[in-house]
């Protein structure tokens, strides 16, 4: 009997502009990070069990879904265990299933011993996770910045890459987890597509903190999450600040020296993170 073993970690991703309005859509690799470990079994019964390590109750349908279609793709019929294990909070727009979604697959692939090319990884994790239920649009915004670190935009639709960037100055990321209840509105985030365009022509031309900043007030606005928040955020000193994907979360982007100040100000809406931008993207541990 072969075993086959490989880890990757993938990092979270904040949300410049939400693509569920207009298809469009840009991201951020934020340092908060998922890892997988997928081990394969030469046994020929091609039972795949997944297990998510810090939090046992969480459904393991996506990580399952995601090594399934690695087999698939290269027609084998391996038996395999896949455990993964996370920094970033669930279920809170910070693209945690595309970040799992990328781990896994990137493993998978290297546990195999099998080069592919990026194209069809992404493409392996977001069919498993429309499969899974866990994305609207494919979030292709989300998976590509988790992926390859820095900014993307995308047309998630078409699943094209319009440009990749990166943010200019070192800064933090403080992430704000309310105590507020998720809401995916599909046909009120729609009712605000030419007004996301407005900001998302701002991300075109490299205006990211004007455009992340707009994005969260149409996209907060449309869900009922507080539009106050990211600007006591920006009134104590962040760049900019918005809702990320459907939220509950929100992300802040400030100096160093003003995260404090700006954490403090959070600290009155909920439980708040401190981390970095994460450039790097997704890799082989």
């Amino acid at each position: 009997m072969v075993k086959m073993i490989s880890s990757a970690v993938a990092p979270a991703s904040g949300t410049i502009i939400n693509g569920i309005a207009t298809g469009k859509g840009s991201a951020y690799a934020i340092n908060l990070k998922v890892k997988a470990t997928v081990e394969f079994i030469e046994d020929g019964r091609g039972e795949v069990k997944g297990v998510v390590k810090d939090n046992p109750k969480i459904d393991t349908t996506l990580i399952e879904l995601c090594v399934k279609k690695v087999l698939e793709y290269l027609d084998l019929d391996y038996s395999a265990r896949v455990i993964t294990e996370t920094e970033i909070p669930i279920r809170s727009g910070l693209s945690s299933s595309s970040a799992t979604s990328n781990a896994v697959v990137m493993a998978a692939f290297d546990a195999l011993g099998e080069k592919v090319e990026d194209r069809v990884i992404l493409e392996i994790g977001i069919k498993a996770s429309f499969e899974a239920g866990v994305t609207v649009t494919g979030a292709y915004d989300d998976a590509t910045a988790s992926y390859y670190g820095g900014i993307t935009i995308t047309d998630n639709l078409e699943r094209k890459i319009i440009k990749r960037d990166r943010f200019k100055e070192d800064m933090g990321v403080l992430i704000l987890i309310p105590r507020l209840d998720k809401n995916v509105d599909v046909k009120r985030m729609k009712l605000i597509r030419d007004y996301v365009e407005v900001a998302f022509r701002e991300c075109l031309l490299g205006n990211y903190y004007r455009a992340l900043f707009l994005n969260g007030l149409l996209y907060a606005s449309a869900l009922g999450f507080p539009t106050n928040i990211p600007i006591e955020a920006v009134e104590k000193g962040a760049l900019t600040a918005g809702l990320s994907g459907t939220g509950p979360s929100y992300t802040a982007l400030c100096h160093w020296e003003d995260i404090e100040r700006v954490k403090g100000a959070l600290e009155r809406y909920g439980r708040v993170i401190t981390t970095e931008l994460n450039n790097e993207g997704a890799r082989i541990v």
